[in-house]
């Protein structure tokens, strides 16, 4: 992966929406560009004159400029995949805008004491470079209160929150020719609907069972809980996973065993009507049991159960789906992105259709940020001058004048321009996480400015 600067960027990522007329297109882009310079402030904070800040306004005041035209552009480049294994990881998470009591057309959000909207998105995962391709596609939705005495048969025929899952898959699509799709979800997409929906679109699927008691049937067709299915697993392997101490918890090695066994999944008793109009009657799957042995006292053991479509005959082949399910901590640092980096909940608009095309905006701008931490980490040999636009090499060479920017790598250049947002970059320090990279991101900003300014005049 070549990082462009960020004209460059900005034009690839904004320059085809359509958004009614070219004069708005171009517009968003000068919105785009005072985010990226300083993707932490408001709007009234990035666009200073109050000329620009009313055209931004009117901007996202226009019924044409939605979430869906903003971000469009950049979900259909992410899925025009090479060829090569993708993860596509999903996951929802919450936009609380209650400090913005003014805002109208918000939703409940939690236990109904915050208000917000609903983010789901869809993370393209490569995993033969192991970088971050963009978002294939986001959902916005707001939570719809919902009776307490609501029956099954209610529940079924209404839109559900759940439904989204099975929503993202539809829009993302099939992957294009000689490209392997793999959708991994946490225990939320665990439902025989959303299932259904992968499977129709041609795509594998790694997801972490929640519904344990879920009646299937085994090789053997016996019918049973999934959790006694389970009892019946083969075994595969051992591994020892070293566990990070955490605040409260201290670090140590887990003893895990890995297990496999082939199961069936019929629909549910009470399903939808798209469930039967479909036309899948039922499900075959492998499920790959993690589980830690001998754990010690006052410790939760670690137990995934994760149903795959994909093939587990040997411990290397559950190894792999181990490995996918693993890499889903990528869409919670994306999410973190947007909510600390970019500061999503800071930005005060008055009604929630104004919010969207500017949520759309901002979770383009955080892929940004998100890509540049995995670049430098996973492609170390590359060497800098060829994948690091020639403006950032001279900038960290002004302030750094002992650098050998000539035969610098694109590990250590971002290793060392971490260093400008205080990364100490000792031994022992391991590697920037992506706070430091965008404060190291945001002073190199800065100085970028000051030398095109040095240049004007």
């Amino acid at each position: 992966m070549i990082v462009t600067g960020n004209e460059q960027w900005i034009e690839t990522q904004f320059g085809d929406c359509q958004l009614g007329n070219r004069a708005r297109t171009n517009r968003l882009q000068k919105v785009a560009s005072a985010m990226l310079n300083s993707p932490e402030k408001s709007l009234p904070s990035q666009n200073v004159h109050w000329a620009n800040l009313k055209a931004v306004y009117r901007l996202f005041d226009q019924e044409q400029v939605t979430f869906d035209a903003v971000a469009e552009p950049h979900w259909l480049q992410t899925r025009q995949s090479k060829p090569g294994r993708y993860l596509l990881i999903s996951d929802t998470t919450e936009i609380n805008r209650n400090s913005h009591q003014a805002t109208t057309g918000l939703s409940p959000l939690g236990s109904g004491m915050g208000r917000g909207m609903l983010l789901h998105n869809c993370l393209v995962y490569n995993c033969n470079t192991k970088l971050i391709e963009g978002v294939a596609g986001a959902l916005v939705r707001y939570r719809q209160k919902v009776s307490k005495n609501e029956t099954c048969t209610q529940r079924l025929s209404r839109v559900r929150e759940s439904n989204v899952w099975g929503e993202l898959v539809d829009e993302v699509g099939s992957a294009p020719q000689g490209v392997q799709w793999i959708h991994v979800f946490d225990r939320g997409g665990d439902n025989f609907e959303e299932i259904c929906h992968v499977q129709q679109s041609g795509c594998d699927w790694v997801i972490r069972a929640a519904k344990l008691q879920r009646k299937i049937v085994t090789q053997d067709c016996q019918k049973m809980p999934l959790s006694e299915a389970l009892e019946k697993s083969r075994h595969l392997g051992n591994y020892q996973l070293c566990l990070r101490s955490r605040p409260g918890v201290a670090a140590r090695t887990a003893n895990i065993e890995v297990k496999a066994i082939t199961i069936t999944v019929p629909p549910p008793r009470h399903h939808s009507e798209w469930v039967k109009q479909c036309g899948v009657e039922e499900l075959t799957m492998n499920v790959v049991v993690v589980q830690e042995v001998d754990a010690p006292k006052g410790v939760k053991a670690i137990h995934w159960v994760l149903l795959t479509s994909l093939p587990v005959e040997t411990f290397e082949d559950a190894w792999q789906v181990i490995e996918d399910y693993e890499n889903r901590w990528l869409v919670e640092e994306y999410h973190k992105v947007l909510k600390s980096g970019c500061n999503i909940e800071v930005h005060a608009l008055r009604t929630a259709e104004r919010l969207e095309p500017l949520l759309g905006l901002i979770s383009v701008i955080g892929i940004r940020l998100f890509q540049m931490k995995l670049v430098g980490r996973n492609q170390p040999t590359e060497k800098a001058k060829t994948h690091v636009p020639s403006q950032w090499l001279k900038c960290l060479k002004l302030v750094r004048p002992k650098l050998k920017i000539s035969d610098m790598t694109v590990y250590e250049f971002f290793r060392e321009l971490a260093k400008l947002g205080g990364f100490l970059g000792r031994k022992h320090d391991g590697e920037p996480g992506w706070q430091t990279t965008w404060r190291d991101y945001q002073k190199m900003q800065s100085l970028l400015e000051g030398m095109e300014l040095a240049g004007r005049t």
